[in-house]
């Protein structure tokens, strides 16, 4: 069993390179060559569990990216996307979307790129890797750049932006402000795109030369065409040289001298760099070059640049048509709100059916409640007649008996006594009724009870009640012959009691027989008429 346990154990355990592999995340961001490096010498076939090659795959597609590598295949991110599609963290979902992403942007693909980073950037919500989120909304705003989406571009590069500087990356934060202050000068917003490149102009000498050469341009573009030429030459001059030859952009300069109409100088500049100098700049080298060659005279080469600028411009146009990667975002968002509103709907239809159902159930409860109601007002009113019937009866017996009790002829003393024990509870129990004493209703109650409780006794105590009050009654039933026990039995049909609460109190397996007996004494057939109300009739003097 032990050793079952053990070999269980050993499978469900992590390789060797696993350590090896979370490692590489603690450095990865400083220092990609050594992590590429790395994780380029861990055998993927030495892996044990999907996780592991998932997180390998995607810290390898990381590094060649940081690194410079890039891929346009998936092999190298495939475990990693099979794997995070349903598990992982949402640090690991994100960035292997971004990574996605990037293999397509290598593909020239800006469609899926896009469909990559909206989704890293949701299913990465929670994740705290605020880089991965800054870098996926910056290739968003790069992507809108290229569609001439202007006021998308900027709203990505500076969320982008606060990222960056969340994260201490003062460089990228200032790439992205100054690409924010260029976006605005191409949408015609002077005044923003002064506003950014002003917030970026108190950290330029601690910036990157990419940064400076990009505030510069920006400096150089946003001059008014009023300018004037020393004002112009001089931040040219200031731009040369504080920026490499290599890396300055000539063909801005060039603008700048054609602008303030110098052309000599707009000649010069423009033959700088030839068209593979700027290959994200293509449109505006070649309508640069139709005005500057023009001013010149130099017609046919005008017209070349300008025939190479529209073929350029109307390309361009036919691949923004074509592709649907303006819509990707929207069309992202529309499948999340449709599923929002989707689960709304049915949300609220549940609702209903429980507002109808909970209604419907009110609706019944209420007409359960009231016809229970009614049954039970009409119950009560029931009850309530033959109380008071009974109280009237009660009543008639009181007096009844009271007045033999004030005549005392020939009544026997055990007659009396019951007499007497009988009028003393029915007061109490008047008493109560009048005075509304529980006290007085509950003593009477215990001795009703206890007299109850001994049959014999009670049914006695009745004959012998009945005898005093009713002597004509108890008379008739002794000369029909009916023995003592026959007598109690008919007394308790005198007081009120249907045959089948006579039988439920004597409790007695003869009771049917003892019924039997008298109606066979009284001359009454079985189906002639109801005993307990023809002993009633006796007790009245109504004998038929």
């Amino acid at each position: 069993m032990i050793a079952t346990v053990t070999a269980l154990a050993g499978c469900i355990r992590h390789s060797e390179e696993w350590q090896t592999i979370l490692n590489v995340e603690n450095y990865i961001e400083d220092k990609p060559d050594s992590a590429l490096t790395v994780l380029g010498s861990i055998d993927t076939e030495q892996l044990s569990w999907p996780e592991e090659r998932a997180k390998h795959a995607v810290l390898l597609s990381m590094a060649l990216d940081k690194n410079y590598v890039d891929k346009t295949d998936f092999d190298v991110l495939q475990p990693a996307i099979d794997w995070y599609e349903n598990h992982g963290s949402p640090t690991d979902r994100l960035r292997t979307s971004y990574y996605q992403g990037r293999i397509y942007l290598h593909c020239r693909d800006n469609e899926n790129a896009m469909k990559c980073f909206v989704k890293a950037l949701n299913s990465g919500e929670k994740s705290d890797d605020i880089l991965t989120k800054a870098r996926a909304l910056f290739q968003q705003g790069e992507i809108y750049n290229d569609l001439y989406n202007w006021d998308k571009a900027i709203e990505a590069r500076l969320q982008a932006a606060e990222y960056f500087k969340k994260a201490d990356r003062q460089n990228s934060y200032l790439n992205c402000m100054l690409s924010v202050s260029h976006y605005c000068y191409l949408k015609g917003d002077k005044a923003n795109s002064e506003f950014y490149a002003n917030v970026c102009e108190e950290n330029l000498a601690d910036t990157n030369i990419s940064n400076k050469n990009n505030y510069y341009f920006i400096r150089i573009i946003n001059l008014p065409d009023t300018v004037s030429r020393d004002t112009m030459t001089n931040l040219i001059n200031e731009y040369i040289a504080s920026i490499p030859d290599e890396k300055i952009n000539w063909l801005a300069i060039a603008k700048a001298y054609l602008k303030i109409g110098d052309i000599e100088h707009a000649v010069e500049y423009i033959k700088k760099k030839d068209i593979s100098g700027y290959p994200d700049l293509k449109a505006q080298y070649y309508a640069t070059k139709s005005l500057i060659y023009r001013e010149t005279e130099m017609y046919k080469e005008a017209l070349d640049a300008y025939m190479s600028y529209v073929a350029i411009s109307d390309s361009l146009d036919m691949v923004i048509f074509r592709q649907d990667t303006k819509f990707v975002e929207e069309r992202y968002q529309l499948k999340l709100e449709a599923a929002e509103e989707h689960f709304h709907k049915n949300l609220a239809k549940i609702i209903i059916i429980v507002i109808i159902v909970f209604s419907s159930g009110i609706i019944m409860l209420n007409r359960n409640r009231l016809k229970i109601s009614r049954m039970e007002k009409q119950m009560a009113d029931s009850e309530a007649e033959r109380y008071r019937m009974q109280y009237l009866q009660m009543e008639e017996e009181r007096d009844n008996l009271n007045a033999l009790i004030e005549k005392k002829e020939n009544i026997d003393h055990k007659v009396m006594a019951a007499i007497s024990s009988r009028l003393e509870l029915l007061n109490k129990f008047f008493t109560a009724h009048i005075t509304d004493n529980y006290e007085i209703d509950r003593k009477a109650s215990k001795e009703l009870a206890e007299l109850l409780s001994d049959k014999d006794k009670f049914m006695e105590l009745t004959r012998f009640a009945f005898a005093g009050s009713k002597p004509a009654f108890i008379s008739y039933l002794e000369k029909c012959g009916l023995t003592e026990q026959e007598i109690n039995y008919c007394c308790l049909y005198a007081i009120g009691l249907k045959g089948k609460e006579v039988g439920a109190y004597i409790k007695m397996r003869s009771h049917y027989n003892i019924s039997s007996a008298i109606r066979e004494k009284l001359g009454i057939g079985e189906h002639d008429t109801n005993l307990g109300i023809y002993i009633r009739k006796l007790v009245n003097g109504q004998k038929e």
